[in-house]
């Protein structure tokens, strides 16, 4: 591995939405990084990196691409599944010091329990049901959840240095998967909000891109990292009401985290409030999608009812 201050550093997924800042944080510390993505998604010109072209699933492609390269930091932020992982680590064959996958909260699978979770507190073992009920990932039910739980088990039966990070929701400025920009956009438009009851007890945490940027920099070849799985999160935790106070919005489902774990051995620290709300919701309103938030295009109705909602209180 390189012997010099700056590291060899390779992102596989660097170029969207969580992955720019990941990239981003390690060329702001002056490591040399290169960029794994996809040919009609690299993204040209971001500075001081190298843009590697090729498809991470086609064996052939991806040897040829990396040749004979080594990696002091590999960051695996779009690996789906145990057969990602493997195919990587054999294409690497030994030339990358420390692994680090991007995971997710989605791994718990019995989330809706009134105590922090610890990350001891997920079955690695565990695969459920596609269509059952309560998965974390509205789109890919609970394969993402059963994906991301091979990838740590696969991870974890390597003989690389590895470490893995756990987030909730992720939100930043540039909120491509709209969450964010369901309740900015009603914000900006002035009418009334209905938000939905999703019942009593209910809490969660949310995570900032640029927190969750920090922590993988923090946890890069960090020996104390090594073999260790972390939760990162914001500390704030929100109610319906609290998050409706904070930000005008709805609610993120039911995730409890402890993040003890990162803040003591690695000694990050979440950015506060003040910090993280302020750029994510201003930045999304500076720099709004090119298309409508859930459910926005009965706006009219929604607001129309809200209205009645509110004369009924009165």
């Amino acid at each position: 591995m390189s012997s010099t201050t700056a590291r060899q550093v390779l992102v596989i997924g660097g170029t969207g939405f969580l992955g720019r800042r990941i990239t981003e944080e390690f060329v702001r510390h002056a490591d040399r990084v290169a960029v794994l993505s996809r040919a009609q998604q690299t993204r040209q010109g971001m500075p001081g990196t190298e843009s590697i072209q090729a498809d991470r699933r086609d064996p052939a492609a991806l040897r040829s691409a990396l040749g004979n390269r080594e990696f002091d930091v590999v960051v695996d932020n779009i690996a789906f599944d145990a057969a990602d992982v493997n195919g990587l680590l054999q294409v690497l064959n030994g030339r990358a010091g420390h692994y680090l996958l991007t995971s997710s909260v989605a791994v718990y699978t019995d989330r809706y329990v009134r105590r922090p979770l610890r990350e001891d507190a997920a079955d690695l073992n565990l695969r459920v049901p596609v269509d059952a009920p309560d998965a974390f990932h509205p789109r890919l039910g609970h394969a993402y959840g059963n994906g991301k739980r091979q990838a740590e088990q696969a991870i974890r039966e390597s003989a690389i240095p590895w470490t893995v990070l756990r987030p909730p929701v992720v939100v930043g400025a540039d909120d491509r998967t709209l969450r964010v920009w369901w309740f900015v956009q009603r914000l900006l438009d002035g009418q009334p909000l209905v938000i939905p009851d999703w019942g009593p007890g209910r809490v969660f945490q949310v995570v900032w891109t640029h927190d969750v940027a920090r922590a993988f920099h923090c946890a890069a070849s960090n020996p104390a990292a090594f073999g260790r799985t972390y939760n990162v999160a914001q500390a704030e935790v929100f109610t319906a009401e609290s998050w409706i106070e904070a930000a005008a919005g709805r609610p993120f489902g039911h995730v409890l985290l402890d993040i003890s774990a990162i803040r003591c051995e690695l000694g990050f620290d979440p950015s506060p409030e003040a910090v993280w709300l302020q750029d994510t919701l201003a930045g999304c309103a500076a720099n709004p999608p090119s298309v409508g938030s859930a459910g926005y295009e009965r706006r009219d109705y929604e607001a129309r009812v809200a209205r009645t909602l509110l004369q009924s209180l009165h």
